[in-house]
């Protein structure tokens, strides 16, 4: 998995690409989670258009740094699902949990309403 960041005005988007997994896949997120809340970008976009897979333990690094961002104030929305990926997501019903979007912009654009 390779994760690259950029800020959209106050917007942090997260694009993340391979397969997300544990491992040191998981700390590499984590970091990235907690230096933006050090930072105060607690407002995340991930994208996840280069996600080819993603396993129970992505699905757990979702919902630690969203629960991470919710508690310092912000949120954490998803951007680019593919089918493969939106479909573990209805199924464990995290769909009713995290907010996702077609495309970065809309997500992004969401953050100022």
């Amino acid at each position: 998995m390779q994760i690259a960041s950029r800020l959209e005005g106050k917007v942090l988007v997260i694009s993340i690409t391979g397969e997300l997994m544990a491992g040191q896949d998981s700390d590499h997120l984590r970091n990235i989670i907690d230096e933006a809340i050090k930072d105060e970008h607690i407002e995340v976009v991930a994208d996840m258009k280069g996600v080819a897979w993603m396993n129970s333990s992505g699905l757990g690094m979702l919902i630690s740094a969203l629960t991470s961002l919710r508690s310092a104030g912000g949120d954490l929305k998803l951007a680019n699902l593919s089918d493969r990926i939106r479909r573990p997501m209805q199924i464990t019903k995290l769909d009713t949990v995290f907010q996702d979007f077609t495309s970065v912009q809309e997500a992004v654009s969401s953050y100022a309403n």
